[in-house]
């Protein structure tokens, strides 16, 4: 039974109706789970409703699980043409035609009006910045609080610069929510089971039945992330990992956002992105990478001091004064420069970042991008058992868009569930 911890149970279902499945439980899984308890159909027929995954929350972290790796923060990277993911990313919270929709920035932005940073969540002021661009994606102007900045405000060699109010996400606390929520809806009956499943056929194997039931589900909803790559019956070649490296660092004085993009985003998340992310905690994720198609799972040496190098370009208050003081006297014991109070004012030689006594943890996450974009849809029915048929959802692929997008899918996967069934 899902708990807060998420266990996993082997317990069976009982009773004749048949159950759904949901295959994956990062934050796609997790509120595609949520979308379903809270519809209509779930409350009035309370069919039997089973997780199935590999990894939890708050299992050892893992690269092949984004979900809390991830920066977190609501950035849409939408292109202003790309209607579909502008319509699971947008929408601020001041439109008041915009409150039925299960869009991310607004879920997440009433969660912290109420609930305020217990959420996990931290409403900021986020400064988005460009090199080579001289606009910004229409999207960030639905944002509460939009502004563009003046040159004489950016930092130097920034073409181009806006300021407007979002939303970072601690992963773990908003994970563990979830779980909670799950808990409370289904009043205890949704079962999570830590199990792996090679096919999408292997539902039918007694190994399944067991803890599933013998009955094929009406329906599969997979959410399995970079998982879709590898689990037979879906095998979607154009998955590929996108690898992301990040710093964990403990700054509680960072309070405000900051990104940098250099070059075009393409549609996606193209050019080069340097971000700073803080959290309610007091720690700071700064990054990043996207390196297509590269599975090495450990950080490289040499890509954190790039990391930390670029970030205080950005967002120099990172590094407290009392870090950053130049020795008295040069090897000819001649005066040195004056302090200038720019933690990059150092001597060049210097290898060692400002930034390194604040490190905590380097991570390292693979995005489940896909070369085709989020896939949001129903495929071919799934026959399990000869002349039943079970209907089969797909939401995987979101990249490094799950996050800001996942309420926004889950409705749309939770919509085609029901039109199916």
């Amino acid at each position: 039974m899902a708990s807060a911890s998420a266990s996993a149970t082997t317990s069976t279902s009982t009773g004749t109706q048949r159950p759904i499945v949901i295959l994956g439980a990062g934050v796609i899984g997790l509120t595609t789970a949520v979308q379903l308890l809270e519809s209509e159909f779930y409350q009035s027929t309370r069919p039997p409703v089973h997780i199935v995954t590999d990894h939890l929350p708050n299992d050892p972290l893992d690269a092949k699980y984004a979900s809390t790796i991830a920066g977190a923060h609501h950035l849409s990277f939408a292109d202003d043409n790309d209607e579909r993911q502008r319509r699971w990313d947008r929408k601020s919270p001041l439109d008041d035609r915009l409150t039925e929709s299960r869009t991310a920035f607004l879920i997440m932005y009433e969660e912290w009006r109420k609930l305020g940073e217990s959420s996990g969540l931290m409403a900021l002021k986020q400064t988005e910045m460009f090199v080579g661009e001289t606009k910004h994606l229409e999207i960030y102007e639905e944002h509460p609080d939009f502004t563009v900045i003046e040159e004489s405000q950016r930092p130097k060699y920034v073409d181009h610069a806006v300021s407007f109010t979002s939303l970072t996400m601690t992963p773990l606390v908003y994970l563990n929510r979830l779980l909670t929520r799950i808990n409370a809806l289904s009043e205890h009956q949704v079962f999570i089971h830590r199990h792996h499943l090679s096919s999408l056929s292997a539902l039918s194997h007694p190994s399944s039945q067991a803890i599933i039931g013998d009955r094929p589900p009406s329906a599969v909803i997979v959410c399995t992330g970079i998982g879709a790559l590898t689990l037979g019956g879906v095998e979607d070649q154009t998955v590929v990992p996108a690898r992301g490296q990040v710093i964990k660092v403990r700054a509680p004085w960072i309070r405000s956002g900051y990104t940098r993009q250099v070059g075009s985003l393409t549609g996606s998340e193209g050019g080069e992105r340097t971000y700073v992310i803080p959290r309610p905690d007091g720690e700071v994720i700064l990054g990043g990478t996207r390196e297509i198609g590269d599975w090495f799972p450990y950080p490289r040496e040499e890509t954190s001091q790039d990391i930390l190098r670029r970030v205080l370009e950005i967002c120099p208050d990172l590094c407290p004064k009392h870090k950053i003081a130049p020795p008295l006297v040069q090897a000819q014991n001649q005066m040195e420069k004056p302090i200038t109070g720019h933690p990059l004012d150092r001597d060049e030689g210097t290898a060692i970042s400002p930034l390194q006594s604040l490190v905590v943890q380097t991570l390292v996450g693979f995005r489940p991008s896909r070369e085709l974009g989020t896939r949001l849809e129903r495929g071919p029915d799934l026959e399990l058992e000869e002349g039943i048929q079970t209907a089969v959802i797909y939401n995987y692929g979101h990249g490094g868009a799950g996050w800001q997008s996942c309420w926004g899918t889950a409705e749309d996967a939770v919509d085609l569930l029901l039109q199916a069934i």
